[in-house]
């Protein structure tokens, strides 16, 4: 099974170092589920996407407040246990 996903972050106007986890699903999560789903992953990719979507005044706006944009994906790929 091949499995494409990002982090999903509560990030939304908050610094990087002042986000929570509380809200957040991260790649950690899913490897958890999928293991305990009977899945074990064989390969972990990141793969690159295009910042095209990043416009110059929001990429500012994100310097200021120190907020992180990502601009990738997890390629997972997993087996049946």
């Amino acid at each position: 099974m091949a499995f494409i996903n990002a982090d999903w972050r509560d990030f939304q106007n908050t610094p990087a170092k002042s986000e929570t986890r509380i809200n957040s699903i991260l790649i950690n999560d899913y490897l958890r589920i999928l293991n305990q789903s009977g899945w074990q992953e064989t390969h972990i990719f990141q793969a690159p996407l295009s910042s095209e979507r990043f416009k110059a005044n929001v990429v500012s706006a994100m310097q200021k407040k120190k907020i992180i944009g990502v601009t990738s994906r997890y390629v997972i790929i997993s087996k049946k246990k």
